[in-house]
């Protein structure tokens, strides 16, 4: 029911308060340093921070307002974060990235987002923490409950997906010789790394995590193969654009219908959270709570 990497819109602001918080450690060890070299002009440090500063700085110290007024208020209401719900947001998140092991995912990340997987967690947690303190005097039944589950019987259908590897080549001859040799016995990661022309997948070994095939980008063709394709097997090669792709299914999880058991702590929470006001006045309500202030006046 969550959307992986689209859930939680923070990459941007933790960049920026990561620059922020190393130019205030440089500043503070007294060590300037240069950003970049244009011919003869030298960009330092100290400029390019100014600039972000200016340009993004009231959006990201709001953001770190927030986050603090919520952990506070969070604290003092002993509200918590479910373990079980921090674990399954995370996962859906490492798995949108294709990433199997902690390295993996710790890389991905900062590659892609500019970030760790302890800041991700934290945003989860302030995330979670927001919509549990919004909806916390709201009350829903579990008659509102059962009902909205039972009339919407489609949302609730977890699609066939499918954890694949890939290997792409400009060409169909090149893709039969890498299908010749894998079925020679050939490793299909180690293959990936030295033939495989796709940079989003050839380092990791052509993984590409875990997909859901009716809502990929794939063609209809390897949409159609992949969905009868076994655990385990390779698939001959079919034409995505300008490549040829070999495709390898690691694992499967069959179309099925999530129960209501399984559901229903999350719908209880969107029934809630859609009778709250905004979060944002919700924060400003908890940022005068807290008594915030910035340079002797309250933000807006």
């Amino acid at each position: 029911m969550t959307n992986g990497k689209g859930l939680w819109t923070f990459v941007g602001a933790l960049v920026v308060l990561l620059m922020v918080v190393t130019w205030s450690w440089s500043q503070s060890s007294g060590k300037l340093k240069t950003a970049a070299v244009v011919g003869e002009k030298t960009i330092t440090d100290a400029e390019w921070v100014t600039a972000l500063k200016e340009k993004y700085g009231q959006q990201v110290l709001q953001d770190m307002i927030n986050r603090e007024v919520v952990f506070q208020e969070a604290q003092r209401l002993g509200v918590t974060v479910n373990p079980e719900r921090l674990k399954k947001e995370l996962e859906q998140i490492r798995e949108s990235y294709g990433s199997q092991t902690d390295e993996e995912f710790e890389q991905a990340l900062k590659k892609q987002a500019g970030t760790t997987i302890e800041a991700l967690t934290r945003e989860i947690t302030y995330q979670l923490l927001l919509r549990e303190l919004a909806t916390q005097e709201v009350t829903v039944s579990e008659d509102q409950i059962q009902a909205f589950y039972h009339n919407n019987p489609e949302r609730f259908v977890q699609p066939l997906q499918v954890h694949l590897r890939k290997i792409a080549v400009a060409s169909r001859e090149e893709a039969d010789r890498v299908l010749a040799e894998l079925k020679q016995g050939a490793n299909f990661q180690t293959l990936a790394k030295e033939r495989s022309i796709d940079d989003a997948t050839a380092a990791a070994g052509g993984n590409m995590g875990w997909v859901t095939l009716e809502k990929s980008d794939l063609t209809d063709e390897a949409k159609k193969l992949l969905a009868d394709l076994k655990k385990g097997t390779v698939s001959p090669p079919v034409k995505q654009e300008e490549e040829y792709v070999i495709y390898e299914v690691v694992e499967r999880r069959e179309a099925k219908q999530l129960t209501y058991d399984q559901v229903k702590d999350e719908l209880r929470e969107e029934i809630a959270f859609a009778q709250v006001e905004s979060l944002d006045a919700i924060l400003e309500r908890l940022r005068e709570s807290a008594g915030v202030e910035t340079n002797g006046q309250m933000p807006h």
